[in-house]
């Protein structure tokens, strides 16, 4: 069986992506031998690292769809793999699945999430639109529209699918509300990276207390001030602050700017090691918070849009704020006061993490189980 992976830009320095396809493509040879993979991706070396074939990231990193109907039609199967796609951008992973479908493709979607709100790159109104719209008073008619085309893509393509897995419950029912109500629920990928990692071995602790950071450059923190404050005020304490960057570039020189040291590792394993040895890991990035906790390390999120809080739910926490609006004084006494005291975050995510791999083993059975049926070329 030949299968092409995609949906999501990957190769475009963002480690929780990599992590996420890493995972697929573990899942998919344990469960089905000889099967051949091929990623589209726009990093050659993916093909080495993960033993798959590699094709252009169609439609992300400014390469065009031409030529993935050629692609895919020399595939049995293609499978949209994860991310954040149905509401950060939700058109491209739409186009590929339909030429997939013309080009009579069994097509999947597997572990993508959905956010309650939408990229507001492509569904709120700006520049020049967005002023003569507000003169005439019809901003919020036109988003509405943007939000009803997606509904009605979303509708008409999903249910030609043979499967679809998002990656929580809570995506789930924000898809029914956009048009699709048939989705089943999984976990996120990427929580099999963890699988395998001995709990018992960490370091933290061991020198002084550290705090894991990253500020995304995505929907930056509003208060940038607030964040400088945070860090001084635990170094005042005498704990280390570890820039722990999900993108490479971005992430890195934001942090940098902040006066941060940051990791020199740029993959996922690397992400994981770094996340092991501190004793509290803040992020407003979602895959360092799942990367900290396959590590065993307690994650505090600060929300752009509702992925984060999606995951903490998972261990009863909340999020500590928004990108938009937070109070980073508190933010500070809550990370002081958990760098110190865990409580039961150990017994908490083991009874978290049984649940997430059991919600996984069911939807990958059902995933392998439909593939197994799907005649080959």
């Amino acid at each position: 069986m030949k299968i092409l992976l995609g949906g999501i830009p990957l190769g475009c320095d963002n480690i929780g992506d990599e992590a996420i396809v890493a995972c697929v493509v573990k899942l998919l040879k344990s469960s089905l031998p000889g099967v051949e993979l091929a990623v589209a991706t726009a990093d050659p070396a993916t093909a080495e690292l993960l033993g798959v074939e590699v094709v252009p990231p169609f439609g992300f990193a400014g390469t065009p769809l031409d030529g993935f109907a050629a692609a895919v039609r020399a595939r049995d199967a293609y499978v949209w793999c994860g991310a954040t796609g149905l509401s950060d951008y939700p058109d491209v992973a739409l186009d590929l699945l339909e030429i997939a479908q013309r080009e009579g493709v069994a097509t999947y979607v597997w572990g993508v999430g959905m956010d309650d709100e939408l990229n507001p790159v492509f569904f709120k109104a700006h520049g020049k639109r967005r002023l003569l719209l507000r003169c005439l008073g019809l901003v919020g008619w036109y988003e509405r529209r943007l939000r009803a085309r997606l509904a009605r893509r979303i509708a008409a393509i999903l249910p030609r699918c043979r499967g679809v897995w998002l990656r929580d419950p809570q995506s789930a029912a924000m898809l029914a509300k956009t048009g699709f109500p048939g989705a089943q629920v999984t976990a996120d990928s990427a929580i099999l990276l963890g699988s395998e990692r001995d709990l018992t071995q960490r370091r933290r602790g061991a020198e002084g207390y550290t705090l894991g950071l990253c500020i995304s450059t995505q929907r930056q923190v509003a208060n940038l001030d607030g964040v400088q404050g945070l860090i001084a005020a635990v170094r005042d304490s005498g704990a280390r602050v570890l820039g722990i960057p999900m993108n490479p570039k971005t992430d890195r020189a934001l942090l940098e700017r902040l006066g941060v040291e940051c990791i020199e590792g740029t993959t996922p394993e690397a992400v994981m090691d770094a996340a092991a040895n501190c004793d509290v890991v803040l992020s407003s990035r979602l895959h360092l918070l799942i990367l900290a906790a396959n590590a065993g390390t307690l994650g505090l999120g600060i929300a752009r849009g509702s992925k984060l809080a999606n995951w903490l739910s998972n261990f009863g926490q909340v999020v500590e704020g928004s990108v938009y609006d937070c109070d980073w004084e508190r933010v500070t006494r809550r990370v002081l006061a958990v760098l110190r005291d865990r409580g039961d975050w150990e017994s908490v995510r083991a009874a978290a993490y049984a649940r997430l791999t059991a919600r996984l083993e069911t939807a990958r059975r059902e995933l392998s189980d439909s593939l197994k049926t799907q005649p080959t070329a």
